[in-house]
């Protein structure tokens, strides 16, 4: 999250995204602006507790931008064995992907684990 700090601010929370909304919410975020992409998926027990931390996150690093988009709706036939699934965008450029539960520490994952 260090690298994707950039202006001083106030998003503050996850907001829930569609895939019109992608372009400007992620890649025209604004000048600096690090933005955290979560794709997810209703009733998809590992979407649900890290849509829990990444509130958490988002509260505490105002400056980054957090997003959430269902997996399908973000990439079609995207596959369930990679959720949850973090992209970090900063100035429309990927900086990092973060995919299924082995990027977090498998099944044993916590807010240090995305906390960075």
């Amino acid at each position: 999250l260090a690298q994707l700090k950039g202006l001083a601010g106030g998003f503050g929370t996850l907001v829930l995204i569609t895939r019109e909304q992608f372009v400007a919410e992620v890649n025209r975020a604004g000048d600096g602006v690090g933005v955290v992409v979560f794709l997810h998926k209703p009733k998809h027990y590992p979407s649900a507790y890290m849509e829990v931390l990444l509130e958490r996150l988002a509260a505490k690093h105002r400056a980054v931008k957090f997003c959430r988009i269902g997996h399908h709706d973000c990439i079609p036939d995207y596959p369930d064995a990679n959720l949850p699934t973090l992209l970090m965008y900063r100035d429309d450029d990927l900086l990092r992907q973060c995919v299924g539960l082995a990027a977090f520490g498998g099944g044993a994952h916590g807010g240090d684990d995305v906390g960075g």
